[in-house]
């Protein structure tokens, strides 16, 4: 689920800003709609992807119960509903401004280089 998010998140705003842009801006300006998109969809990857990725760290870092043995998650929802329980809705972005510097680079980089591949 955390890459399907960071891939649609990263193909999706990249696409409508371009397009948006491109609308406003014209054909003259390629080099700065693709610089722009590719930094607005590298925020909208962070924003979307991090909720997913966050989960992902916590199932990944469980362990059991030593007394019961059980797990503290059943699966992803049972995760989602407990974290958010504990932590409140907010808690699912918990650390965007270092997961941003994390897939912004990977974003831009990756939407840069196949556009200008096309």
């Amino acid at each position: 689920m955390r890459a399907m998010s960071v891939n649609f998140a990263m193909l999706v705003s990249y696409d409508t800003v371009k397009e948006y842009m491109t609308a406003k801006f014209g054909a003259d300006a390629k080099m700065k709609v693709m610089f722009s998109s590719s930094m607005t969809a590298a925020i909208c990857t962070a924003v979307i992807s991090l909720p997913f990725d966050n989960i992902k760290t916590k199932i990944q870092k469980q362990k059991p119960d030593p007394e019961t043995g059980k797990l503290p998650y059943k699966g992803v929802p049972d995760c989602f509903a407990k974290s958010i329980a504990r932590e409140g809705v907010t808690g699912l972005w918990s650390g965007l401004p270092t997961f941003y510097f994390r897939v912004g680079p990977h974003a831009i980089i990756t939407l840069l280089t196949a556009d200008y591949l096309k």
